[in-house]
């Protein structure tokens, strides 16, 4: 959900440079399919709080990092991008963690951010292919 500095959810969800973002996840995902009715597993439910740092319309590029932990504990940054090579589209999704907590990051949550990563894609690509 986009919203403002004071993480007040915005009427126009589009995303731009330092606007918040406030992402419900579930970590591991939800077995597929999974619509806008599909009732969370509240013990895999996470809330985390966002800044849009980069949307970039002509690379098709977006970023954001995590502002509810101070940087010197843990700092977190993802992308996403769209790039096409040899007329196939191709989706990328990167996140990067650091500091002292991204070592407990790492080791409780990778699995299931690897599992979310690539069930937002297969989603992602269901979607775009069946409009």
């Amino acid at each position: 959900m986009v919203a403002d500095s004071a993480f007040i959810p915005l009427t126009d969800q589009t995303p731009h440079e330092n606007l918040r973002l406030i992402i419900e996840a579930q970590i591991p995902p939800l077995p597929s399919p999974v619509d806008a009715n599909t009732p969370p597993n509240l013990l895999h439910s996470q809330v985390s709080f966002e800044n849009i740092t980069t949307i970039d319309l002509v690379n098709h590029r977006a970023a954001w990092r995590q502002i509810m932990i101070p940087t010197p504990l843990l700092g977190a940054e993802r992308w996403q991008a769209l790039s096409t090579y040899e007329g196939k589209t191709y989706y990328e999704a990167k996140e990067n963690f650091y500091g002292p907590l991204g070592y407990v990051l790492d080791a409780v949550f990778a699995d299931g951010l690897e599992e979310g990563f690539n069930a937002q894609a297969e989603a992602f690509k269901s979607r775009v292919e069946s409009a």
